[in-house]
């Protein structure tokens, strides 16, 4: 692999190429330049104005694009119109290509026990593992992966790290972007840093890992409270200013219990969540964190089925749901793959004030202004009426977290919300949610692997899977 003279938009690059056998961590901020490279190897053979590319033709790629067309297939083959169950999906050993020839490899990654489950029944982790295995088996001697350990849990990066290792010794050629120093895979044996457009560094991993320890950079996002009042950029469902509510019970679930085609995810949980009561829900892949969250939203039918109460009221009592998210403003990856509506970046954010995906009424006045409060603290301002599906991932994630705080909702249901981030965004989004426990703004439910998110606003842990 080879490209070099590539002067395109956000990128100038002299040289990069890479061999056989290598692994090769590119890293970089968003915005840095970062996701124009994946973009540009992932293209195929782009023609460039004096520029010499020459890329592999067997290359195996991963990339959050990826996974977006996989999962609107699933959807179109979604038959649970006509079922009486939901349907489970394409099992995930139809995705290996001869699975007999991979146990080994599909035992590396720890997904040998949910080959005969259907892909919608697969975590967020697991169907990233799953993708990259379609890749291997299909001959790819080429992996390009973006950021790879996202969604995984610690001991699914530590398998994820060991079956690449693996690929690496037997001949194949790697390269995985992250945002994070922290993702650097272990195994990875050079490394290529990213900074506005340019390769500021690249070699072998010993020569450029040492000074990378305090790399953070600049976050797209404002943490920073002080200049955010409520009545200027949030507002309720009818208009009015957010008022700071008296202590009550938000979410209360007795004995919960939810699962696919009879085959259960969790069972006999028990939650309480009022005013204030800040919950982080930890876990392994599969152990049904972001399904017990779907349940609370309202985006599982095991919400019918339990003893679940919602801001006091109980489902299944005839309520609407959509009089319920009223009070929720929610981020996950499930909600970011659903949000596949035409419309602007602007639009997205004013779509929280009204709980749509889309924006389907006029905003009332005042709520315009309010939205493009939001786009300026995640620097965005400028792409207002930009199609949404136009913006990097990370930059769609922004975007949705900002329609989900533009009401500063009772309940914030975040799940995973810093997919895609770099550390400066991530720790700024998370830093931002410190404030709005601090000041009593929101109450947040919220799902992460990541150990460096665990911080002291969280005033329950909830550990699934044990």
């Amino acid at each position: 692999m080879k490209i070099s003279n590539v002067k395109i938009s956000d990128l100038n690059i002299p040289l990069f190429d890479a061999s056989p056998g290598q692994f090769w961590c590119i890293l970089g901020q968003n915005r840095s330049g970062i996701d124009t490279f994946f973009s540009l190897l992932s293209s195929g053979h782009p023609t460039i104005p004096e520029a010499e590319i020459c890329l592999p033709k067997d290359m195996g790629i991963l990339s959050f694009a990826g996974q977006q067309e996989v999962f609107e297939q699933e959807l179109k083959n979604d038959d649970s119109d006509y079922m009486d169950r939901l349907d489970p999906g394409t099992l995930a050993r139809a995705f290996i290509h001869d699975p007999e020839k991979y146990t080994d490899m599909i035992r590396a990654f720890g997904m040998d026990h949910v080959l005969d489950q259907g892909y919608r029944q697969l975590s967020t982790g697991q169907t990233r593992k799953l993708l990259l295995l379609s890749r291997i088996s299909s001959g790819s001697r080429w992996l390009l992966i973006q950021s790879p350990f996202d969604g995984l849990d610690k001991a699914g990066c530590g398998q994820l790290d060991l079956a690449l290792d693996h690929c690496r010794g037997c001949g194949m050629g790697i390269l995985a972007f992250v945002y994070d120093p922290g993702d650097i895979p272990a195994s990875a044996t050079h490394i290529a840093v990213i900074e506005h457009g340019h390769i500021s560094l690249k070699g072998p991993r010993q020569d450029i890992l040492p000074g990378l320890v305090e790399w953070q950079g600049q976050a797209n996002f404002s943490a920073d409270l002080a200049d955010l009042k409520p009545e200027d950029v949030a507002v309720s469902q009818d208009g009015k200013s957010k008022e700071t509510t008296h202590s009550r019970e938000l979410v209360r679930l007795e004995d919960g219990h939810a699962g696919y085609s009879g085959e259960p995810v969790f069972s006999h949980l028990n939650l309480c969540i009022h005013t204030g009561g800040h919950t982080l829900v930890s876990g392994p892949n599969g152990c049904g964190k972001s399904t017990l969250l779907q349940v609370i939203t309202g985006d599982h039918p095991a919400c019918y089925r339990n003893r679940l109460w919602i801001f006091g009221t109980r489902r299944g009592t005839g309520e609407s749901i959509w009089e319920l998210k009223k009070g929720m403003g929610i981020v996950s990856t499930d909600f970011h793959r659903n949000y596949r509506v035409a419309g602007s970046v602007l639009d997205c954010v004013m779509s929280g004030i009204y709980d749509t995906i889309g924006l389907y009424q006029r905003p009332v006045p005042g709520d315009t202004k309010k939205a493009m409060a939001w786009l300026e603290r995640i620097s965005l301002a400028d792409k207002a009426q930009a199609p949404f599906r136009s913006l990097s991932y990370a930059d769609q994630r922004l975007a949705l977290i900002a329609r989900a705080l533009i009401k500063l909702p009772d309940l914030l249901v975040l799940d995973e919300p810093t997919h895609g981030l770099d550390r400066a965004n991530r720790n700024a989004v998370l830093d931002f949610l410190g404030q709005v426990a601090a000041e009593q703004l929101s109450t947040i439910l919220y799902v992460s692997h990541r150990e460096d998110e665990f911080r002291a606003f969280f005033v329950s842990h909830i550990r699934m899977g044990n």
